[in-house]
């Protein structure tokens, strides 16, 4: 157990005394945003989209097809049958014949597509930046992990720092105990009672040193930062006026949206535009293109032009931009219900800020207080005017009021931190 005791007092004093390295809270928001698996998100966004927009641009560029077939009709046109009427000598009229085969090239251009491929591609550009917000707004909400470690963190050595001094006061009075036992002067259940109050010191500084060690460990793993044990977390001390913007990640997740909905108005409205497009063929077959009548295979070629409208399509059309429409309104309506859900919420942490500041602006009188009633009370102890349980209680009164102070400390940081993130403050 001493030797418990010792590490902890030990990692408390490495904490407060050496000045190896300084972590602030920001650099452990930069290094766990940059550490997460999450950050390699964005470049595999970028991939995507470019292959898809790679996708959209070809479909401007001509298609190329291979193809081929082999037919055979039982029955085809009879020349003889159709001049049977003309003097012309049998077996000189040609023959149209069974089989037919061909194999052949064809080109595809589209010449005027409406605006699709342009509309496309700008949807395609909004998602690629919805899905990157979206990462940013994942990446952003690590802040509140690292929130939950590093704060508690500067508490727990706070407390174990109080908790040591704790410590040595019961160690100088055990002795002055222990020298009174042996003089005859203090009754031994005095001894007792101090010794007792060390054990229990002991058994909470063990279970301080366990957490600290877990929530050491924990904030490594998040933020990536090695050999945390022996930094000096510092205090943020951010500066709130209670009139900040909201501009938080989530938010501008909901202005991407509308503007994803309404590229898809117009990529809708592109579609019922006319198409025109150019086609060719190259082939060689039997018969070769429409001659029918050539009696051996040969070489062909065709070439033309096309256009194509969807003149009614029954509103359907118009409908799907109607319901894109509906998704608009819709998104706008919860935009307002989440940016005043968070004005709430921004109203009651500034009134608790407040009010901790309020409480803290007297933890200096009370601390102060404290140590004359501690001290006072050491003097009786010493003259045994009162018993070792009410001089303890006294000493435990001045180290919570120490103990207090700082977590209320802690706490107007955390606060404000917390209203920065909601906020989506960025430093």
């Amino acid at each position: 157990m001493k030797r418990i005791f010792a590490a902890a007092v030990l990692v408390s004093a490495m904490t407060v005394s050496w000045s190896q390295q300084t972590v602030t809270l920001w650099q452990c928001y930069d290094s766990a945003a940059s550490v997460t698996p999450l950050s390699g998100e964005k470049e595999l966004y970028r991939q995507m989209t470019t292959l898809r927009d790679q996708n959209l641009a070809s479909s401007r560029m001509p298609s190329l097809d291979l193809g081929g077939n082999f037919a055979w009709q039982s029955d085809v046109v009879d020349m003889s049958d159709l001049l049977s009427s003309l003097p012309v000598p049998p077996g000189s009229l040609p023959s149209v014949p069974h089989e037919q085969y061909r194999a052949t090239i064809d080109v595809n251009q589209v010449i005027w597509d409406g605006g699709v491929t342009r509309s496309a591609r700008a949807v395609e550009q909004v998602v690629n930046e919805l899905n990157m917000q979206q990462n940013e707004a994942d990446i952003y909400r690590l802040r509140e992990q690292v929130n939950n470690y590093f704060f508690p963190l500067l508490l727990v050595e706070s407390q174990l720092e109080v908790t040591g001094l704790l410590a040595d006061d019961l160690d100088a009075r055990i002795r002055d105990a222990s020298s009174g036992f042996e003089n005859g002067v203090v009754a031994s259940v005095t001894l007792d009672v101090l010794k007792a109050e060390k054990i229990r010191v002991e058994q909470m500084v063990s279970e301080l040193n366990h957490r600290y060690e877990a929530l050491v460990s924990a904030l490594e793993q998040v933020t990536g930062i090695e050999d945390l044990e022996g930094a000096e977390l510092l205090l943020p001390e951010p500066v709130i006026t209670g009139d900040e913007a909201i501009d938080n990640p989530e938010l501008r997740l909901f202005d991407l949206r509308q503007r994803q909905l309404e590229v898809s108005k117009g990529l809708l409205k592109s579609q019922r535009m006319p198409k025109a497009f150019g086609f060719a063929q190259a082939g060689y077959g039997s018969p070769p293109g429409n001659n029918f009548l050539a009696e051996n295979p040969d070489f062909y070629y065709s070439l033309g032009a096309g256009i194509k409208w969807n003149i009614f399509d029954w509103n359907k059309n118009s409908n799907e931009r109607k319901s894109l429409a509906i998704q608009q309104q819709l998104l706008g309506l919860k935009k307002s219900a989440a940016e005043e859900s968070l004005q709430r919420i921004l109203t009651v942490r500034l009134a608790e800020i407040n009010a901790l500041r309020d409480a803290a602006g007297r933890d200096d009188e009370l601390i102060e207080l404290r140590k004359k009633i501690s001290g006072v009370a050491a003097s009786q102890l010493n003259n045994g005017t009162i018993t070792a349980s009410q001089y303890l209680t006294e000493l435990n009164s001045e180290k919570q009021a120490v103990i207090s102070a700082a977590a209320r400390r802690i706490s107007i940081a955390r606060a404000e931190v917390d209203y920065l993130y909601i906020t989506g403050f960025k430093k």
